[in-house]
Order: C-alpha cells, then structure tokens, then sequence
C-alpha cells in the first residue's frame, strides 16, 4: 500500500509536468501476457481511426517477480501521466493510485456481462481489506452489457450510476462476426480432431473463495462424466484463471471465448460466460452441487431460479441431461430469450462503434 499510495503518485506527478499528448490511447493489463481478449475488437477498431496513436502494456501479476511488477507499474505511471485515454478491462490498481489530470479519460470494459454474482466491493472476497482507497476511482466509464446492469455495476464499483453506460461490451461484437466465428470452429477442430462427429460439452465454472487461493468445485464429477460419455461427447474443461494458477484440470489451451463458437451446450455455474453463450444461443446446463454455500458466501444480483438453464446438482442428474437431447434443445424457448434481452440488450454487435464515439467526441 506504501508502494501504491506514495511511489506511484510521485512517478506521475513528476511527469505529468508534461502536456497530455493528444490522440495518444493506453491499452493496459496486468492479468494477461499479451492483449487479453476483452480489449481486442476495441484494439482493431482504433486502428481503424486516423490520428490516434495506440501504446499497449500488458503484464501478469502471476508470472512476474516482485521487482518486474513494480518496474512495470512504473512504466506505467509514465505513460498514464500524459495519455489522453487509458483502457483497461479488469482490477488495474495503478491506475487508482493517484487523483489522475482532468484531461485523461480512464475506459473500464470489465470482462464480464451481465449482473450475475456479487463481485468488487459487494462481496467480502474481491477487495482485500487493507487496501485503501477505490481501485475503480478514476474510471470516467464503465460499459455494461444493458441498462439492467448499470446499478449493479454501480454499487460493486462505488461508483456514480452516471459513469455506467450500457453501451454493450466491445468483446462480444466479435461474437456477431461469421468469420471470428468460422475460423475459431476450424481452429478448434485442427487442433482437437478427435471432437469431429461428437457433440461439443464446454465446462467453465467459476472460481471459490479468494482470487488468491481460488478453488473449484465438480472438477472430479465432471471428469468421470466425460469419460462415460466420450463415444457421443467431447467434454472441454476451462478452468478460470484464478482456480488454474493453483489446480491442473483444464484440458484445452485455446481461448474461453474462442470455444463458443465450436461448442453445442455449455456446462457453468456462478459464472458470466453464460450471458455470452446466450449470444450463440446455447443450451445452458448449470451444475451447481454447493449452491446454498455460494449463496450464503458471495451472493448475487438477480434471483438464480430467473436463470434459465437446466439444473444439477449431482453427476447422476448430468448424465440423464445428456442422455436426452430433448430437454436441452427445449431449454432455448422464450423464457431464456427475455432473460438474454434483460441483460444484454446492448450487445448487438456495435457495441465498439459506441465506445469509439465517445472516446471521439472528448477527444
């Protein structure tokens, strides 16, 4: 916290002494090696826009020593200094550290839709507490998947309804793209023939408890099934990257994101990719053996029984799922229609236009 408070503001205002460089945009994130996928269809677009120049900087937290991550955050610092815009799409503390210039805009895309469990400082487990101040302070806008989402948003991110706009995520424009999606299904299936004729199972829960020592739970239950059902399925299992830092299990290198294209059912529980997959319109299967454990521990937005996918609570009720294709294409019917406009009405395929225009508009 000395570090955060009291390095990182005096590296910035020793360079903010410098005039904003106008035009100038900052793609950043400290989860991810390379451009995390909720930054790339906004990332494509700006390169698309005359007079602006792009500066990306992206570290994981995880894979850094100490002495890397806080050379990192200083580069930073510099660059957050004399940005115009800054962009990031998760928890990114430097750029809370200091009261930033007027003239620089910070763009929160968050990596999630929906409003589904309770996160940030809604929930005991996010925020840890002995941090000080609001890692979300100087966002100047959060986009939200619809207007369902804005006061949810709000509260998680003690911030003003006015800075959350449902004006889409950028990300899921890319989901609205034949050839993103003609080229992630033929990716899929060079790299996994064996999934050819089968058909596709995609598991992506959530992770328990802390980020730092964050678990999964049905792992065991999951893998068994896969193996019982292997001659008619192919069971994808995506850990989240929190559970995978501390616990071997996923099955498939390619990209959460990147599989819904080639996937027929997914299979979550607490997590947002199931606004996602209603894009494709996938049947929904959500295995939750713990439920009145989460509920109890973390809690959510909107009633779970409003979901409308298929319940199980054991392997036993998966296999008979899966076993009668009936119920899960009967699953698709209106009621998960009007959930999926409820909470993401915005997510129509321009969602990056919108942002574009905003950025534009102070620029």
């Amino acid at each position: 916290m000395a570090f955060q408070q009291v390095i990182l503001p005096i590296v910035y205002k020793l360079y903010a002494v410098k005039p904003i460089k106008q035009g100038t945009i900052l793609l950043a994130d400290a989860h991810h090696d390379e451009i995390p996928f909720s930054l790339m269809a906004l990332k494509a677009a700006l390169e698309q826009q005359e007079d602006l120049h792009i500066t990306e900087m992206y570290w994981n937290n995880e894979h850094c020593s100490a002495g890397r991550v806080l050379r990192n955050m200083f580069e930073f610092m510099k660059l957050y200094a004399v940005s115009q815009t800054v962009v990031i799409c998760d928890n990114f503390l430097p750029a809370a550290s200091c009261r930033k210039r007027k003239g620089t805009k910070v763009i929160q895309l968050w990596h999630a839709g929906g409003a589904l469990k309770k996160f940030g400082y809604d929930t005991a487990d996010d925020i840890p507490a002995y941090y000080k101040g609001n890692v979300m302070a100087n966002c100047n806008l959060v986009t939200v998947s619809a207007k369902r989402c804005i006061e949810p948003f709000s509260s998680a991110m003690r911030l003003p309804c006015q800075r959350v706009k449902a004006m889409g995520i950028s990300r899921t424009d890319l989901y609205f793209d034949e050839n993103f999606n003609r080229e992630c299904r033929e990716h899929f299936f060079e790299e996994y023939p064996e999934a050819k004729g089968k058909k596709i199972v995609l598991w992506a829960p959530t992770f328990r408890g802390n980020p730092g020592v964050a678990g999964v739970k049905g792992l065991k239950e999951i893998q068994r099934i896969s193996e019982k059902l292997k001659a008619t399925h192919y069971f994808i299992i995506k850990l989240h990257p929190h559970t995978q830092v501390h616990l071997a299990g996923s099955n498939c290198e390619i990209l959460t994101e990147e599989l819904l294209p080639a996937a027929d059912v997914l299979i979550t529980d607490y997590s947002s990719i199931l606004f996602d997959a209603m894009v494709y319109k996938l049947p929904i299967v959500l295995f939750v053996p713990d439920l009145e454990e989460y509920v109890d521990n973390r809690g959510f937005y909107l009633d779970y029984r409003e979901i409308p996918g298929i319940r199980a609570r054991n392997e036993q009720e998966l296999i008979e799922i899966f076993t009668d294709p009936s119920m899960l294409d009967a699953s698709v019917n209106e009621a998960y229609m009007a959930f999926y406009r409820k909470y993401m009405a915005a997510c129509d395929g321009h969602a990056t236009e919108r942002i574009i225009r905003y950025i534009k508009r102070y620029m």
